[in-house]
C-alpha cells in the first residue's frame, strides 16, 4: 500500500511562525528601547513558536501496511505493529477526548495528539486490521464491565472516572430509597425555588437600601440550605448522562446573582483585613455545621472531593455575606474622621474595577475605596469625611464622603 503521513493541523504551524515573528520583533525592538532584560523577557514565547514549529515538522504518524510509527520532536520514535493493537480507546474528559492504543494486555500503548489532522484515514486503517474503536464512556454508562480498561488510563481519567463511578453509587442507593414520583415532586419543588431565587433578586434590586441586602442574603443562605438539605442527592453539575436522569439540580442561578450584587459592599466599604477574616472563618465554621452533622449520619458513599468542595463553599459563602450583614447589624451611631486626599488611583486588576482615595489616616497612608461618582468628582487636596461604623459583631468598617 502507498505510505500515509498524518501531520499536525495547519494552525499548529501558522501561531508557530506568528508567535516567532512577533516575540522576535518585540524582542529586538526592547532590547534596543529599554535593555537587555527587558529583551529577554519576550524570549520564552519566541522559544514556544520555535517548539510549534518543530513540532508541526516532526511531529507525525506514518502509516504502512504493517507497521504505524510515532515520530516526536523530543521523544524516540516509535514503532507499533497492527497485531499488537487490541482496540482504539476513546475516553472522553467533559469537552476533550482522549484516543489511546490499547495493547493486547489491556495496557496503554500510545495516545493520539488531538492536533494531528486528518485522522479518520488512521481509524479507516485500524478498522481494516480488524483493530476495534471503544467509547470508554459508553461502557461506563450501559453498566459494562471496565476493569480491565482501567490499568490503561493515567491518573487524571481514572480520578474523572473514579468521581463518575461514585456518583453512580450513589443513584442507585437513591433509586432504592426514594420512589421516582417523589423524585420528580422534589424536581419540580427546586424548579419552583428556582424561579422564586430569581424573582426575589429582581424584587430586591427594586426594593433597594437594606431590604435589598436582606432578600440577596436570604437567596444565598437559602440556596445553601437547600443543597445541605437534599445532600448527597443533589448536584450542581454531573459528569455522568445516565446520572443526570435521576439526581437533582439545584437551582444555582439565583445565589450566583445576589453573590454578585453583595460583592458591590466590598466597592464601597473598607476595614481591617484581619478582622473580616476572622468573622469569614467563624462564619464558615458555623455554616459548615449542618453539612457536618448531615454527612455523618450518611451511610452511603461520599467523594473525599465534594466534601472539600462543599467546605470550600462555605467558605466563599462567609465572603460574599460577611460586609452586607455587618452594615444590616450595625446599630451604634457612627463616628466621624476629616481626612485630605493626597492622590487617586483606579485598581482593575480584579474583576471589579476599584476607585481608591489615598490620603494620611490615623498615622498612616490608607487607601479608601469609593464609588465612581464620587472618585471623580474629588480632587487632590479636597477634605473628606471618613464615616465610621462598628457592626454588632465588633468589625469596624468606614466609607467615605463628602
Amino acid at each position: 500500500m502507498e505510505r500515509k503521513i498524518i501531520r499536525n493541523k495547519k494552525y499548529v504551524k501558522i501561531i508557530g511562525i506568528i508567535t516567532t515573528v512577533v516575540f522576535s520583533m518585540m524582542s529586538i525592538f526592547f532590547g534596543i528601547v529599554a535593555g537587555m532584560i527587558a529583551s529577554i523577557c519576550f524570549l520564552p514565547f519566541v522559544a514556544l513558536g520555535i517548539i510549534l514549529l518543530i513540532g508541526y515538522e516532526r511531529e507525525k504518524i506514518i502509516i504502512e501496511e504493517d507497521t504505524l510509527t510515532f515520530c516526536y520532536p523530543l521523544k524516540k520514535t516509535r514503532v507499533i505493529k497492527y497485531h499488537d493493537i487490541h482496540c482504539l480507546l476513546f475516553v472522553p474528559l467533559g469537552n476533550k477526548t482522549s484516543m489511546v492504543l490499547i495493547d493486547n494486555n489491556y495496557n496503554r500503548l500510545n495516545e493520539l495528539d488531538s492536533t494531528l489532522d486528518n485522522l479518520d484515514v488512521l481509524f479507516e486503517m485500524l478498522a481494516e486490521k480488524g483493530v476495534s474503536i471503544i467509547d470508554f464512556e459508553e461502557l461506563v454508562e450501559q453498566n459494562k464491565n471496565v476493569s480491565k480498561y482501567i490499568s490503561a488510563l493515567n491518573w487524571i481519567e481514572k480520578n474523572y472516572y473514579k468521581s463518575i463511578f461514585d456518583e453512580k453509587d450513589t443513584t442507585e442507593k437513591l433509586q432504592r430509597t426514594v420512589e421516582k414520583d417523589k423524585i420528580e415532586k422534589v424536581r419540580q419543588r427546586l424548579k419552583i425555588f428556582g424561579w422564586g431565587f430569581i424573582i426575589a433578586d429582581a424584587l430586591a434590586f427594586l426594593f433597594g437600601g437594606k431590604s435589598m441586602y436582606i432578600i440577596y442574603i436570604l437567596v444565598i443562605l437559602s440556596t445553601y440550605a437547600l443543597y445541605v438539605w437534599y445532600y448527597p442527592y443533589i448536584y450542581f453539575e454531573t459528569k455522568s448522562k445516565k446520572v443526570e436522569d435521576v439526581i437533582l439540580q439545584l437551582p444555582l442561578f439565583g445565589a450566583l446573582i445576589a453573590s454578585l450584587f453583595c460583592m458591590f459592599v466590598f466597592q464601597i466599604c473598607d476595614c481591617d483585613f484581619y478582622d473580616l477574616l476572622k468573622f469569614i472563618f467563624i462564619s464558615a465554621v458555623i455554616l459548615s455545621i449542618p453539612f457536618i452533622f448531615k454527612s455523618l449520619k450518611l451511610k452511603i458513599h461520599q467523594r473525599k472531593a465534594r466534601i472539600i468542595s462543599v467546605l470550600f463553599a462555605t467558605l466563599y459563602i462567609s465572603f460574599i455575606i460577611a460586609m452586607p450583614v455587618n452594615i444590616l447589624l450595625t446599630f451604634d451611631r457612627a463616628t466621624h474622621e476629616e481626612i485630605v486626599v493626597i492622590d487617586k488611583d483606579i485598581d482593575t486588576g480584579s474583576s471589579l474595577t476599584d476607585y481608591e482615595l489615598i490620603a494620611n489616616w490615623r498615622g498612616e497612608k490608607q487607601s479608601f475605596n469609593v464609588s465612581k461618582n464620587e472618585y471623580l468628582k474629588t480632587s487632590e487636596g479636597d477634605t473628606r469625611r471618613v464615616c465610621v461604623r462598628k457592626s454588632l459583631f465588633g468589625l469596624e468598617y468606614y466609607t467615605v464622603h463628602e
